[in-house]
């Protein structure tokens, strides 16, 4: 074979490995990986019908999310890092020993390098504690839980990260707070660290069937029979999350449980997958009725909460819409949460009628400014939300309250900064001078508010 030959099918297999990738987008395309959201279609004209500026990006980015082969490619790229390297090609994916993955984003909280200040402790409790109360008005009890992150429970599988810094995690921070403000709380860490049995997915960030199973013992109390003591058969059948944003073409599955006693209960509209944003069940073999806030914790865990009650419904809303609460008359309101979003209990308020208060005197004016932001953003009709921050010196556990005309309501100390607070009052409030009551010092002060 002479040299020219030689050159030419070398040049002939870079241009087939150039086209390739371009010939496969003619290809069926595989369903995104881990609920990756692709790139849309790149449109010349805007919604409008004008030109699209950003036309030339739209195409770069679909073609970046589309082309030939795309799932495979990163598939052998990250195997070969992997094996070669020992390091992940995947900045959200941990490896660990033992073929164990881990979420990156759970790191900071082992390692406690970013901890909820202490306003945000606070604020999440007492967020939680006025939640209660509303439902209390509505005739149902709260109960929170907290899903813990995998490498709390399993640290001894995390790779090489380092020493965590002094200190506690931010659910033990929290947990005298929601005592102190009279929080129903279901302790899950207690419960699974007391197992000698592996509960969660070696593959996946989540818990697996047992797992789901204990943390719905504890939460239904004895109120239906156990599953966790239930006879069960492990199969082979579940595909990790993790593994699944690391190798998106890969083939490994993951060990979960099937319980031999079956589920009961029936939907009232066929869920289309686990991650729907509202499941509702119903079980005639039960009595009473839930409404579950829950993230993707509670695909594994709505199962057996759906199969302990006569009605339920399962509700992945966030922020938490409490009108739910006189939707379905539940009697029973579970939040669970998994560890690593607890600051989002500080940052995304409730959406529910502000309470009103009583105000004995009046206070003196303090020091510091307070703005306000009114709208109607239509999630509470009838209603108008009010947005607004203080700044300067304010007691970290300080209640904010609202005062409009003669009425004052009190506000969830919860929203995009340190000291912002978040309330609905009623579309006919006396807006036009609004002030900010809020302590210092262990006393009440009163400053009128800017409205942005």
């Amino acid at each position: 074979m002479t040299v020219q030959t030689k050159a030419n099918i070398a040049a002939g297999a870079f241009l087939a490995a150039c086209l390739l990738p371009a010939a496969g987008m003619l290809l069926p395309e595989r369903p995104a990986a881990a609920n990756q959201a692709l790139a849309p279609p790149p449109s010349f004209t805007r919604p409008d019908g004008s030109w699209n500026p950003a036309l030339l990006q739209e195409v770069s980015d679909y073609i970046a999310d589309h082309f030939g082969f795309r799932q495979e490619l990163i598939t052998a790229e990250a195997a070969l890092e992997a094996s070669v390297f020992h390091s992940s090609a995947s900045d959200k994916v941990l490896l660990g020993r033992e073929g164990w993955l881990f979420y990156q984003e759970t790191l900071p909280g082992y390692l406690h390098t970013d901890p909820m200040t202490e306003r945000e402790l606070y604020a999440a409790a007492h967020t939680l504690a006025l939640v209660q109360e509303y439902a209390a008005g509505q005739g149902a009890s709260l109960l929170f839980t907290v899903a813990p992150n995998k490498c709390s429970l399993y640290p001894e599988y995390l790779p090489r990260v380092g020493t965590p810094l002094p200190g506690e995690a931010d659910i033990d921070r929290l947990r005298p707070l929601l005592e102190q403000e009279g929080v129903p709380y279901a302790d899950l860490f207690v419960a699974f660290r007391a197992q000698p049995d592996v509960l969660y997915h070696r593959l996946d960030s989540h818990w697996n069937a047992r797992g789901a199973a204990l943390a719905h013992d504890v939460l239904t109390n004895g109120k239906a029979q156990p599953f966790f003591s239930g006879s069960w058969q492990a199969v082979r059948t579940h595909r990790g999350d993790l593994y699944e944003m690391l190798y998106p073409a890969g083939g490994a599955l993951d060990e979960t449980m099937v319980f031999d006693r079956a589920f009961a209960f029936t939907y009232v509209r066929e869920p289309r997958s686990p991650e729907d944003q509202r499941i509702e069940t119903q079980n005639p073999e039960r009595t009473g009725s839930l409404l579950m806030f829950r993230d993707s914790f509670g695909n594994a865990l709505y199962p057996f909460m759906a199969d302990s009650y006569g009605k339920a419904v399962f509700s992945r809303a966030m922020p938490y819409s409490l009108t739910l609460l006189e939707e379905t008359g539940a009697d029973t309101l579970v939040i669970e949460l998994v560890e690593r979003n607890l600051k989002w209990l500080a940052l995304r308020a409730p959406i529910f009628p502000a309470p009103q208060r009583g105000l004995t005197g009046e206070p003196p004016q303090g020091s510091v400014s307070a703005r306000v932001k009114i709208s109607d953003d239509g999630l509470l009709p009838g209603f108008l939300r009010i947005e607004g921050s203080l700044s300067g010196a304010v007691d970290e556990q300080s209640p904010v309250y609202v005062r409009l005309g003669g009425m004052l309501y009190e506000a969830s100390p919860s929203g995009g900064g340190e000291f912002s607070f978040t309330l609905y009052v009623p579309e006919d409030a006396q807006t036009e001078e609004t002030q900010v009551l809020y302590l210092m010092d262990g006393s009440l002060y009163i400053v009128p508010a800017a409205v942005d």
